[in-house]
Protein backbone atom coordinates (compact mmCIF):
# COMPACT_ATOMS: atom_id res chain seq x y z
CA UNK A 1 0.00 0.00 0.00
CA UNK A 2 1.54 3.29 -1.13
CA UNK A 3 2.04 5.81 1.63
CA UNK A 4 1.67 3.46 4.53
CA UNK A 5 5.13 3.09 6.47
CA UNK A 6 5.05 0.30 8.77
CA UNK A 7 9.19 -0.31 8.97
CA UNK A 8 9.30 -0.02 12.54
CA UNK A 9 6.14 -2.31 13.09
CA UNK A 10 7.35 -4.98 15.36
CA UNK A 11 5.92 -8.56 14.77
CA UNK A 12 6.32 -11.96 16.34
CA UNK A 13 7.49 -15.23 14.68
CA UNK A 14 7.19 -18.73 16.52
CA UNK A 15 10.74 -20.94 16.23
CA UNK A 16 9.86 -24.03 15.12
CA UNK A 17 12.26 -25.91 17.25
CA UNK A 18 10.87 -24.63 20.30
CA UNK A 19 7.60 -22.82 19.69
CA UNK A 20 9.31 -19.74 21.70
CA UNK A 21 8.74 -16.02 20.01
CA UNK A 22 11.24 -13.59 18.43
CA UNK A 23 9.99 -10.79 17.64
CA UNK A 24 11.69 -8.45 15.15
CA UNK A 25 10.72 -5.08 12.71
CA UNK A 26 9.09 -5.50 9.63
CA UNK A 27 12.67 -3.77 8.06
CA UNK A 28 14.98 -5.85 9.89
CA UNK A 29 12.82 -8.86 8.47
CA UNK A 30 12.97 -8.11 5.00
CA UNK A 31 16.44 -7.33 5.07
CA UNK A 32 17.30 -10.59 6.63
CA UNK A 33 14.63 -13.18 7.02
CA UNK A 34 16.75 -15.24 9.85
CA UNK A 35 16.24 -14.79 13.49
CA UNK A 36 17.65 -15.97 16.49
CA UNK A 37 15.26 -17.75 19.02
CA UNK A 38 15.65 -16.06 22.71
CA UNK A 39 14.13 -19.45 24.46
CA UNK A 40 16.33 -21.74 22.79
CA UNK A 41 19.05 -20.05 20.76
CA UNK A 42 18.11 -21.69 17.20
CA UNK A 43 18.45 -19.71 14.34
CA UNK A 44 15.34 -19.91 12.30
CA UNK A 45 14.64 -18.89 8.77
CA UNK A 46 10.98 -17.10 9.07
CA UNK A 47 8.32 -18.15 6.91
CA UNK A 48 7.94 -15.63 4.17
CA UNK A 49 4.76 -16.32 3.02
CA UNK A 50 3.25 -16.04 6.76
CA UNK A 51 5.14 -12.75 6.98
CA UNK A 52 3.80 -11.75 3.75
CA UNK A 53 0.61 -12.18 5.16
CA UNK A 54 1.88 -10.05 8.78
CA UNK A 55 2.64 -7.54 7.05
CA UNK A 56 -0.25 -7.21 4.69
CA UNK A 57 -2.20 -7.33 7.77
CA UNK A 58 -0.01 -4.26 9.54
CA UNK A 59 -0.77 -2.10 6.23
CA UNK A 60 -4.45 -2.46 6.26
CA UNK A 61 -4.30 -1.79 10.40
CA UNK A 62 -1.90 1.36 9.78
CA UNK A 63 -4.21 2.32 6.36
CA UNK A 64 -7.60 2.08 8.98
CA UNK A 65 -5.72 4.06 11.77
CA UNK A 66 -4.40 7.16 9.64
CA UNK A 67 -8.21 7.50 7.70
CA UNK A 68 -10.15 7.35 11.74
CA UNK A 69 -7.67 10.25 12.68
CA UNK A 70 -9.15 12.38 9.18
CA UNK A 71 -11.77 11.58 10.25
Amino acid sequence: MAGVDVGDVELEFPCPTCGGTAKAAIEAVRMLPVLDCPACGQRFGVDLEAFSAQVTQAEAAAKAARKRRKA
